[in-house]
Parts: structure tokens; C-alpha cells; sequence
């Protein structure tokens, strides 16, 4: 596969076509503001914690506030606890679910970092040995698992071994 080739991914279609980025700047209108209950793995007072319906690979979680703000440093110390205990549930979870050998975590801020999402949002990314090197290498990534799937499974996962309490949450 060429450097340029396009693969079709219909799925991202709806996303890529949408004023997602201009409606997320309005708590009236952001995706996460409004997200749906059944979208939501789990819930804590100030933040929530769902699968990306566009992942980058399998297993793709985001951690977001409730609130809408877009900079952590907007975040007040509850939040911030939270949202910390949240990562922490988060591959604790993963770690049960998928056994993944490491982690990306982070968020993107300003459309220079390469946000899409004017909300404040992390990122939970498992990794496995060879996934980068094999996605540089063919420019595309395969995901099996889909956002649904992988949510049902870790609400299971998240009420089983008790994790609300164990971060609290």
C-alpha cells in the first residue's frame, strides 16, 4: 500500500462530515456534553467514562468531565481526583479485559496539538509489542473489537471486581 492510499472506513463517515468540532465549543451542543446513557461505561459525580466510537485501535477508552471546560487547568481539585481515579479504573480494567503491555494516555488541546473535540477528554490507548512499527509500516490499523463490545465487557468487568470502590468512585 502506497504512503497515500485511501482506505474506506464508512464508519468514520458521519464524523468526518459533521460539525463536531464547531457544536463541541457549546455545552448545548458538545458530543460529550450530551452523550448518551447507553454510551457511558461508568459514571462518577464529575466524570464518566466511555469508548471512542472512532477508535484508534482496539480497546480505546476516554475519560471526560462532565463539565464542559477544555483545559486542565480549568479542572477543580474534585475533578481532577477523579478524573485521575478514572484513568486508573480505566487500565485496571483494560488490564483484565485485554492484558495489553503498555499504555498511551493523554489528551489534545488546541487544533495544533490536534483536537477535535473542544471538551477536555484523555485518551486511554492499550499498546502491544510491534502495533506502531505494523501501523507505520501499512498506514491503516484493523480493529475487531468493536466500541459497543468492548463496553459491555467492562462494565462486567468494572461491577465484578468491585472498582468503583476500589478508585473511589
Amino acid at each position: 500500500m502506497a504512503k497515500h492510499d485511501i482506505l474506506y472506513a464508512p464508519w468514520r463517515k458521519k464524523y468526518v462530515t459533521s460539525n463536531t468540532k464547531k457544536e463541541s465549543k457549546n455545552p448545548k451542543t458538545c458530543i460529550f456534553c450530551k452523550a448518551p446513557k447507553e454510551e457511558v461505561i461508568f459514571s462518577s459525580k464529575k466524570i464518566f467514562l466511555q469508548a471512542n466510537k472512532y477508535p484508534y485501535g482496539e480497546g480505546h477508552l476516554l475519560v471526560i468531565p462532565k463539565r464542559h471546560v477544555n483545559q486542565v487547568i480549568d479542572l477543580t481539585s474534585k475533578e481532577r481526583e477523579e478524573l485521575f481515579n478514572m484513568i486508573d479504573l480505566s487500565v485496571y480494567a483494560l488490564n483484565i479485559f485485554m492484558k495489553p503491555e503498555g499504555y498511551n494516555i493523554g489528551c489534545s488541546i488546541g487544533d495544533v496539538a490536534g483536537e477535535s473535540i473542544k471538551h477536555l477528554h484523555f485518551h486511554i490507548l492499550p499498546r502491544y509489542k510491534g502495533d506502531v512499527a505494523w501501523s507505520r509500516l501499512c498506514d491503516f490499523e484493523v480493529v475487531s473489537l468493536s466500541p459497543n463490545e468492548l463496553a459491555i465487557s467492562l462494565k462486567e468487568i468494572i461491577e465484578k471486581n468491585k472498582l468503583a470502590k476500589k478508585f473511589n468512585l
